[in-house]
């Protein structure tokens, strides 16, 4: 969905984004389904100058942090532009370069579009985000795999708690749904070979997983400390109590199965927060639908959780949207944010055959109403990479 209402309404009625391929010949690939953001319009947002050089990861960027600014009532003064910054995360355009290199290949270098050197890098969302709001502080990119979007909101966080910036515009964005990108994830063996209904392929924790579903998608959130935002009649959907990182340094792509390195994410996310672990009262999980990052899920929220894992909801909402990577942490805390808003909780879909090492309250294929005042997010990224954050609700 476009728009924060879209996107929730959407993902509390379990409807899934996951469907065909059809920009390009599938027949190669085991995989033949993505989770594509139908109806994007980028002149909804973007000059047309802008939209001709831009890719479309950074066009979701743009959209998503003017959607964040409007729905944020903040006005873009020369006191605020100048005062404010931008830091936005993205693995980058791979599509973008794919394309440079099939027309090098095919006609030299005087065949490469000479902006693709601008507009394939990680900074090219952070850039334009500044460029088209017209943000002259800062500009910081992230770039931390699966972990990017909630590692971009703790960097974010981080400034603004030190007082180098009143305000920071930050999120993520990914467009990763391209022929060569699909080629090396179907050669690491990672993505679902189910090709009877899309809908039903991503299915974390669920016995019958067998890799995820890519996606794409961007969030953007408005960022500043809690009394500036009600000074100016800001809506506060939630505040960044806590974050927690730490790495597996294992292996590229072979993680930890016990759990323990990501429970010691979640639990320096949840001592930030000055939260005990009974203190939370959902989990938007990675649960990418890989089944061994999601025994690592299930193994660390038991570890980090105690017998409270048993007793709290825990939802994956890449059983819809599919895997966003560095998209991923954005798109997880805005649902948490209307979580709290909303006090319910998202499903897990295709949850059909139970299995016993993830034998959590995975939240079964129908959202839930719950009491929702802390939620915790996490993020696990080929490398070892993890994160986790504690959103809260702010009382009046």
């Amino acid at each position: 969905g476009i728009g924060k209402q879209a996107y929730w309404d959407s993902l509390v009625a379990g409807k899934s984004g996951v469907d065909w391929i059809t920009e390009f010949d599938t027949d190669p690939y085991p995989c033949k389904v993505a989770a594509k953001v139908r109806d994007f319009n980028a002149s909804d947002f973007i000059s047309a100058k802008q939209i001709r050089h831009m890719g479309r990861f950074s066009q979701f960027a743009v959209a998503a942090c003017r959607m964040a600014v409007d729905d944020s009532h903040l006005a873009l003064a020369p006191f605020v532009t100048t005062n404010a910054m931008v830091c936005f995360g993205t693995s980058g355009g791979a599509p973008i370069f794919e394309q440079a290199a099939v027309n090098f290949q095919l006609g030299g270098m005087r065949s490469v579009d000479p902006w693709t050197a601008l507009e394939y890098p990680p900074h090219a969302p952070a850039s334009y985000v500044s460029i088209e709001l017209g943000i002259t502080g800062p500009t910081v990119s992230v770039s931390s795999n699966c972990c990017t979007g909630l590692d971009a909101l703790q960097s974010a966080a981080l400034q603004v708690r030190s007082g180098r910036s009143k305000i920071v515009i930050t999120g993520s964005s990914e467009a990763p749904i391209s022929p060569a990108l699909f080629a090396t994830f179907s050669a690491l063996g990672a993505l679902s070979k189910r090709s009877d209904d899309p809908t039903r392929a991503s299915r974390p924790y669920d016995l019958l997983r067998d890799g995820l579903v890519i996606g794409e998608g961007a969030a953007g959130f408005v960022l500043e400390e809690l009394e500036h935002a009600r000074d100016r009649g800001a809506p506060v959907y939630a505040e960044i109590r806590g974050f927690g990182g730490a790495s597996e340094a294992i292996d590229m792509r072979k993680g930890d199965l016990t759990g323990k390195v990501m429970a010691r994410a979640i639990n320096g996310a949840i001592q930030d927060s000055g939260l005990r672990p009974e203190d939370i009262d959902h989990v938007n999980a990675h649960g990418s639908s890989l089944p061994d990052f999601d025994v690592c899920d299930s193994n660390a929220f038991k570890e980090a959780l105690g017998q409270h894992a048993y007793r709290i909801p825990i939802s994956s909402i890449k059983s819809m949207i599919g895997q966003p990577f560095a998209a991923a942490g954005s798109l997880q805390a805005a649902a948490a944010c209307m979580s709290i808003l909303n006090q319910k909780v998202p499903p897990t879909l295709n949850q059909e055959v139970p299995d016993p090492r993830c034998d959590l309250d995975y939240v079964p294929n129908a959202s839930r109403i719950v009491r929702v005042k802390n939620v915790l997010a996490n993020g696990h990224g080929f490398g070892g990479g993890c994160s986790a954050l504690v959103l809260g609700r702010v009382d009046e």
